[in-house]
């Protein structure tokens, strides 16, 4: 299973995605991906992930990860990620409704969210 980190504006690694699971540093899971879709562990759709990029729910840029490219949207130098701790294991079930959805489209722009807050 390849993983990634995922930087966010500032080019700090703040999460790792494993698949489909997102997970924190300290091996939390923390988030699933449905598709190109980001729901948090409780089935709450928080935003997208598409060309490597994590987007909040209104297509804006979150974070991205170190094979990310941007059109007009300059992406800061991503530093060295933490060495992460075990993954703990995901709920054998997920919830309910979580179904792939499609992402407004937006410029290349930052948004204001901060991704370490996307799922907490």
């Amino acid at each position: 299973m390849e993983e990634v980190a995922l930087f966010n504006k500032f080019g700090k690694s703040v999460y790792r995605l494993c698949g489909d699971i997102v997970y924190d540093y300290q091996g939390k899971p923390r988030g699933f991906l449905v598709g190109k879709t980001v729901y948090d562990m409780r089935g709450q759709h928080r935003g997208f992930y598409m060309g490597n990029m994590m987007r909040d729910r209104m297509g804006k840029i979150l974070g991205f990860n170190e094979n990310a490219r941007s059109n007009g949207l300059e992406l800061p130098f991503p530093e060295i990620p933490p060495v992460p701790y075990n993954n703990l294991p995901t709920p054998e079930e997920k919830p309910d409704g979580m179904v792939e959805r499609e992402c407004p489209a937006q410029p290349p722009v930052w948004s204001i969210m901060q991704l370490q807050n996307l799922l907490v």
